[in-house]
C-alpha cells in the first residue's frame, strides 16, 4: 500500500507542474533466448524483389517486374502495379535458412511492414498464411490469409500459435505471403522473422530456455474441461 501511495504521489506531482524524470530499462531476454531468424524469398515471383545493397531505383524497378529472389537479403519489396485484376498478388513462399549448429524451439512469428505514402492512394495489405516447420500442419489458427498487423513487431506480446515445435536441421520454417490492394497502391517493403529459443548450441553448449519454451510448461496435465 505504501508503494502504491508513493507512486500515486509522484504521478500527481508530475501532472501538477512539478518536474521529474522516470526511467524504464528492459532487461535482455537471456542467453540464447528470443532470437530472430529471418525469412528469405528464395524463388522467383513476379512483383516481389529482395532489396540488396547498392541497388539503383532502375534496378529495383526491373527486378520487381521479373522477380528477384535472394538467400542473403531478408528485406522484400512489392510493387502493387504488378497485381492481377483480382487485386491480389501471386503467392510467394518465404523460407528460413537451415540452422545446422543448434537445436531450436520456435516460440513466435513477427513481421515488419512499411509503405510509401502517396496522396490519395489506397494502401495495400501484406498478408500471411500457412506457417510450417518441415512441411507439417500450419501453425496459424487461420487457414487462409490474415493481415500482417496481427504479427507486427513491437507489440507487447507475440501472437499465439497452435504449437511451438522443436526445429532441427535440415528442417526449416516456411510461410506464404500475398499482397492485397489496387494497382495504384504505393510500394510495400516488408520482412518476416521466426522467433526461437536455442536449446543446444554446438559452440556454446546447452542453454536454459525461458519458462515458455520448456517442455513441462507446454503440457497441461490432469483437470477436467467438462461442464
Amino acid at each position: 500500500m505504501a508503494r502504491n501511495a508513493a507512486r500515486s504521489n509522484v504521478n500527481e506531482a508530475l501532472t501538477s507542474g512539478v518536474g521529474g524524470l522516470q526511467f524504464n530499462a528492459v532487461a535482455p531476454p537471456g542467453l540464447g533466448r528470443l532470437i530472430r531468424i529471418p525469412f528469405y524469398l528464395t524463388t522467383t515471383v513476379a512483383g516481389f524483389a529482395a532489396l540488396g545493397a547498392g541497388q539503383t531505383p532502375a534496378n529495383v524497378t526491373a527486378n520487381l517486374l521479373t522477380g528477384s529472389p535472394s538467400a542473403q537479403v531478408p528485406v522484400i519489396m512489392f510493387n502493387p502495379a504488378n497485381l492481377a485484376a483480382a487485386g491480389a498478388s501471386d503467392d510467394a513462399t518465404l523460407f528460413t535458412p537451415q540452422i545446422s549448429w543448434a537445436t531450436l524451439r520456435m516460440v513466435g512469428f513477427e513481421t515488419s511492414v512499411s509503405q510509401y505514402v502517396l496522396p490519395a492512394a489506397p494502401p495495400a495489405e501484406t498478408c500471411f498464411r500457412d506457417l510450417q516447420i518441415g512441411g507439417g500442419a500450419t501453425l496459424f489458427v487461420h487457414e487462409d490469409f490474415a493481415p500482417s498487423r496481427i504479427y507486427a513487431a513491437g507489440q507487447g506480446s507475440f501472437a499465439g500459435l497452435r504449437d511451438y515445435p522443436i526445429i532441427e536441421s535440415p528442417n526449416v520454417a516456411q510461410v506464404t505471403t500475398e499482397i492485397i490492394g489496387v494497382l495504384t497502391s504505393p510500394r510495400i517493403t516488408f520482412s518476416a522473422s521466426l522467433v526461437c529459443e536455442i536449446l543446444t548450441d554446438d559452440n556454446y553448449g546447452s542453454h536454459i530456455p525461458g519458462p515458455y519454451a520448456r517442455p513441462g510448461a507446454l503440457v497441461r496435465q490432469g483437470g477436467s474441461f467438462t461442464n
